[in-house]
């Protein structure tokens, strides 16, 4: 599978971008979801995920969508807990020079907060979200620290370590960067 054409889970134009101020209150209820389910509790790491960057109006929220209506929530103990309005991935393009860890560049912008949910990993999901932000943001410096396990991944969109590995919450992780026009 090539990550770069692979779009069985969504394509580049099913990934809608959006500022902060036109993300609805269920939109955003289910990225904070999403994002709380995969990077608290799934990887187990206790950090502010709300650090503010997401209301930044230059900050861009890339988001496929689900369903569109509520589904059940079952929570880690495959109980029905309550409603569920999670996209089905996300990603955010930080604000141009703010500077976003040991990738940070203030000659480019950072993308973070990649997640896919749980049952739609290697749907493609993922490479339609990376594949959607370069083509849209591709023509300047993009820089990501990515876990180190998606070395790879990212490189096939262009993307090359650019420093020594570090451990951001206890998890491996490269500052990448993507030269415009790779």
């Amino acid at each position: 599978m090539d990550p770069r054409t692979d779009f069985t889970g969504a394509s580049p134009n099913q990934v809608e971008l959006k500022a902060f101020e036109h993300l609805t209150a269920q939109e955003l209820y289910g990225i904070l979801q999403l994002r709380a389910e995969v990077f608290v509790v799934e990887q187990n790491c206790s950090y502010l995920d709300l650090d503010g960057v997401d209301l930044y109006p230059e900050t861009v929220h890339a988001v496929v969508h689900g369903a569109g209506s509520p589904a059940p929530y079952h929570d880690s103990h495959g109980g029905e807990t309550g409603l569920t309005v999670k996209p089905r991935g996300y990603a955010r393009v930080l604000p141009y020079g703010l500077i976003d860890g040991p990738a940070g560049d203030p000659e480019g912008r950072s993308i973070g907060r990649v997640v896919c949910d749980r049952r739609e990993r290697s749907t493609g999901i993922a490479s339609a979200l990376i594949s959607r932000l370069v083509d849209e943001f591709g023509d300047g410096l993009l820089t990501l620290n990515a876990q180190a396990h998606l070395r790879d991944f990212y490189g096939r969109f262009g993307f090359r370590q650019s420093g020594d590995p570090f451990i951001e919450d206890g998890i491996p992780h490269l500052p990448m960067r993507r030269i415009p026009g790779r």
